[in-house]
This record gives C-alpha cells, structure tokens and sequence, in this order.
C-alpha cells in the first residue's frame, strides 16, 4: 500500500469585493470567480482577457530580440533554396517545434531542402553534437536552427562557425552568462530580450518566429500580433508540446493552448489522428488532459526507450498509413517506458528503505548503473510527489552519474544546482525539473550539497505539503451550468491548476478497486441531494469505513464514454468528517 503524507488543507479566502467585481464583469459564479481571484486574476480587464482572449491578443513576435535577423535569413534561404538543418530536442517539445518549422517551410518554400534531427537520448545526449555538426558542413548544408536546446552549447556553436554555418538558436531554457555566438539567438528568457511572455515552450517560441517569417513573406500583422489564418494549422502541434513541456498556462501559453485544442477538434492532421487512436481518445472531445497524459507521453517515448526522430516524423508525415504504424511504435514504446517506470521506482523505493529515515533527509539522491536514463525524469517527478522532497536520480556509466532531477514547492532547483556547479560536469533545465551529469567520485559531497541546500529551503518554507482549496462546495453546486463555467476557465495546467474543492460530511460507499494489481480505487459519495463518483489513483484504502461520513478535497471532470458525457471526482484528499481537519484560511496575494 502506497504511503501517503499528511497534508494542510489551505483554504483560499479571497476578498469579496474582487470576487463581486469579477461576476459583475463576467456573468460567472462567485465560486467560479474565486478560482480566478486565487490566481492572482483580478485587476482591470484582466478577467476578461483571460476568458476570451484570441490570437490578436499574442505578443508581437519582432519584440524577440534576435528575430527580426533571423526571420530575415530564414526567408533569404528560402528564395535561393539553401540547405537547412532543423536540430531539436528529443522531447515531445522539440518534436512538436521540430515538426511546426519543418511543414512551415516545407509549405512556404516547396523547394527547400530540409531536414529534422533529433539526438539519440542515451547514445548522443542532449544538445549539439560536433558530429552532427561535422556531417551537416559535409552534405552541404548552410543553416542550422535548434529547437528546445542550443542555449548552453557555446563550444558547439564556435566549431559550427568554424564550418562556415550560420546557426540560429530558438530555445526557452534559462541562459549562462554569456550567449553562444551563433547567428541569431532567440529566447525570451534572455537579458536584452524585450518580448514580455517569458515563459513560452520550445515549440511556442518556433512558432513565434514562424510568425515573425509569415509577416515578412505577407506584411500582415506588422503592427499587432495577430498570425493570419494561414497559422492556424501549426496551432496543434504549438498545444501539443506546450502542455506536454508542463510551462505555465498563462498569457500566450494559455491561447495558443486554448486555440490548438480547437485546431485538433476540427481538423486533426494524420499524427494526431493516429496518436489520439493508440490513447483510446477522439479528437472531437480532445482536452489539455489528453495533451499532457495521453499524447505527450507517447511522443517523450520515442527518445525515452527508442529512436527519437520517430515523434517528428509521426507528426510531419501526411500519410495515414505511416501515422498509424508509427503510432503503434510509440504505443508499444509507452508500455515499455511504462514497465521501467515501475522497475525503478520500485528500485528506487528499496534503496531509500534501507537508507536513513525520510525524516532525517532534505533531498533525494539515488544513483544505480542499472537504470534507464530516459525514464528518471519521471520517476524522479513520482518520488518528489510522493516524499514531498526534491529528488535527483542519477545512472551510473563509465565513471559518470547522469540524470535528472525534480523539484516540490518552489524548491530554486537551478540555483540549487548552481550553487553546486563546481561538482557538476554540466547542467541546466528550469525552476521544477533539470539534467545534470557529475563525475561519480563527486557524488557523495553533491548528494551533502543538495541535502544542505534543501534543508535550509525547508526550514524557512516548512516540511508539511499544503493542498491549495478553492472553495467550499455542496453537491447540489456541481450543475451543468458550473461545469460549463469551469470549460471557460480552462485549460488548466501550470500557473492555472485544476481547481480542488472541499465538499464536508459526505456518505462514502461501494469501495471498488481496480487496475493492475488493485493499485487504483473508485467509491461513490452522496449527500441529502445527490451522488457522484469519485476516481483515486494510486489509493488502495481511505481513512474511513464504508458507510461513513469524510470530507472529501476534489476536481470536478467531466467524462466521455461510449457518447455519453457524465461528471465525476477526480480525488484529492480526504479526512474522516468528525476528525480533525488540518484546515487554514489564507487570502491569495493578487
């Protein structure tokens, strides 16, 4: 039986007048208009913007530093048909971004000669290969264009320049101190750049300089951010890699979400079709769900236990045929990642059970020579959930321990690893989830380091993890006309969450479990008034008997199922009702 933690529930409170404010100017709810409140959405307009902004509300893509001269070169290329390599990432972020310049092109310059290449994820590791870089030179080609990595590889690119190619970065990943002297460097996150989102996905910053190109080949949009129809067809692939990079679904990311699930409702390209097949969902009922748990994972498989380049070449291809059968790869793909998913967790567990107690630990740092480098991302992510520490997992090769590593509460993971950099042979990543690669002889004195560093954090934070509750509900609240309330606020994701919602003394009955090995549960609440029922994942047992009452923390989702459409809980925590509850009332900062 899994072990859970005790957690806070944190009861938002936020201030009434914002929350009438906001259903005097929207028409929602004040449940719903809490949800808003509580994410800091609150000031003039900025409502509104959030429920009902369009495309013409994007930031002007010529504010990148960097793009005007890119855009510039990209378009000269293609008048004079010159070679262009495409070097991305091997996530589902450089596949969906790899996949939007490469059919941008494609169709804008029919007889330029371009190509994708992903890195191998064991064999090459991320970032530029000099190889890769040495056999482009040789076939002929003159452009290189990153994408979702390039920021951090100021060796790489001086040999490019050495080779006489013109290198354009587009990545999202924070910079060093100094930018590598490609010819174009396109990143929001950089010092000089003037570009307000900040927090775009690889792809989303591909797609903001296909923008930039659209406007130079039409001269449309010059004085607004407004991408003509023409754009509309990359808007899947912009979603897709958006929700699967997990950044925050706010400002841009939100849209370009928002309309890209639109795109695959109502013209799904031959990839998605195939992917969404394999996952058992139908474009037309497609959410940011399926996105990030369903589409996402299948594409990350491809690099995880196999060849990366597959994921971009399901979403270029215009075959049917060829989608479904490089579908079913990645379908198999995911079950294997699946099952080593599982192998290492278990591992990992066993490792920390015969360690010194939780308790005692400010961080997880576990390196084993028999794990698979692709999956400890995701496993490093289940054992910080789980222990509610920051977690490193690290494979043990040929003197070296590489891997990954995940935060929990804000946990600064880069600045963390920065402060440890001199033990480190290379790092880099975001605020939640990094890579790193150390010499092993380094690994005792980096595993001292992290735990120090995470102690310290914890001692100012505190060691209990909170869960953030939006609002205290009955089950006669959750109607069609809330559920429709909750469609407008969507999708959710990073920077709007899923709301929770309290629900108090409700009756739990018919425990069913299922899965493989019953490590799932399904049970059913009601009240005077009505029933629902109620998923909870990885939970095999509730701290109560059948029959009794709880107060149940959970997130109303609506379901689709052989053409019916129905609601039900997804669970999030619950406590006996005539217990004592852990419950504080906070008012959110806006």
């Amino acid at each position: 039986m899994e072990e859970h933690l005790p957690r806070k529930w944190d009861l938002r409170s936020p201030a009434s007048l914002l929350v009438e404010e906001i259903c005097a100017k929207t028409g929602l709810s004040p449940t719903a208009a809490k949800i808003l409140v509580n994410r800091g959405i609150s000031g003039d307009g900025e409502a509104d913007r959030f429920l009902s902004g369009t495309l013409r509300d994007l930031s002007p893509p010529f504010l990148m530093a960097d793009l005007d001269k890119a855009a510039k070169r990209l378009v000269d290329a293609g008048a004079r048909n010159e070679p262009v390599l495409i070097y991305a990432d091997y996530d589902a972020d450089g596949a969906t971004g790899a996949a939007c310049l490469f059919l941008f092109l494609k169709n804008k310059f029919p007889g330029l000669p371009v190509r994708i290449h992903q890195n191998h994820r064991v064999q090459e590791g991320y970032g530029l290969r000099t190889e890769q870089l040495d056999a482009a030179a040789a076939e002929g080609i003159r452009i290189v264009v990153t994408v979702d990595c390039g920021i951090s590889d100021i060796d790489a690119i001086r040999h490019a320049g050495v080779l006489g190619l013109d290198v354009i970065v587009t990545d999202h990943h924070l910079p060093g101190s100094v930018l590598p002297a490609a010819y174009a460097v396109i990143n929001p996150k950089r010092r000089d750049c003037g570009f307000p989102e900040k927090n775009l996905s690889g792809v989303g910053v591909v797609f903001t300089l296909v923008r930039g190109i659209q406007q130079l080949l039409t001269g449309v949009g010059s004085s607004r951010g407004d991408p003509d129809d023409d754009l509309r067809s990359y808007l899947d692939l912009v979603a897709v890699g958006t929700v699967a990079d997990m950044v925050p679904l706010r400002g841009d990311n939100r849209i370009l979400v928002k309309e890209g699930i639109g795109e695959i409702r109502k013209r799904p390209r031959p990839g998605m079709i195939a992917l969404l097949a394999v996952a058992g969902t139908e474009p037309g009922n497609v959410s940011e769900s399926d996105l990030g748990f369903r589409i996402g994972p299948r594409l990350n498989a491809a690099g995880r236990v196999g060849e990366s380049r597959r994921s971009s070449d399901l979403l270029v291809t215009s075959s049917q045929e060829a989608a479904f059968r490089l579908a079913a790869e990645l379908n198999v793909d995911n079950s294997r990642r699946q099952r080593e998913e599982e192998r290492i967790l278990r591992s990992a567990e066993g490792a920390l059970r015969s360690g010194p107690p939780l308790s005692t630990m400010g961080a997880i740092v576990l390196a084993d020579p028999e794990w698979n480098l692709g999956v400890l991302g995701i496993v490093a992510s289940k054992l910080a959930e789980r222990h509610f520490l920051p977690t490193v997992l690290l494979r043990v090769e040929d003197g070296e321990a590489k891997g990954s590593c995940r935060s929990v509460d804000g946990f600064p993971l880069v600045d963390a690893l920065e402060g440890l950099s001199h033990l480190l042979s290379r790092y880099g990543g975001h605020s939640q989830a990094a890579g790193l690669a150390l010499p092993v002889g380094n690994l005792p004195a980096f595993r001292e380091g992290m735990e120090r560093i995470a102690s310290m954090y914890a001692a100012e934070r505190g060691s209990v993890p909170s869960v953030p509750v939006d609002a205290s509900v009955r089950l006669c609240d959750i109607s069609s006309s809330f559920m429709e309330e909750m469609e407008r606020i969507r999708p959710f994701g990073m920077g709007n969450e899923e709301p929770v919602f309290l629900a108090r003394g409700l009756k739990a009955s018919r425990y069913t479990l299922f899965g493989p090995g019953g490590q799932h549960m399904k049970f059913e609440v009601s009240d005077d008034d009505r029933k629902f029922e109620v998923v909870a994942f990885r939970r095999s047992s509730l701290p109560v008997a059948q029959g009794d009452r709880l107060d149940l923390l959970f997130t109303p989702q609506r379901v689709f199922f052989r053409g019916n459409r129905s609601v039900r809980f997804l669970f999030r925590d619950a406590r006996p009702h005539d217990g004592a509850i852990v419950l504080s009332e906070t008012s959110p900062s806006v």
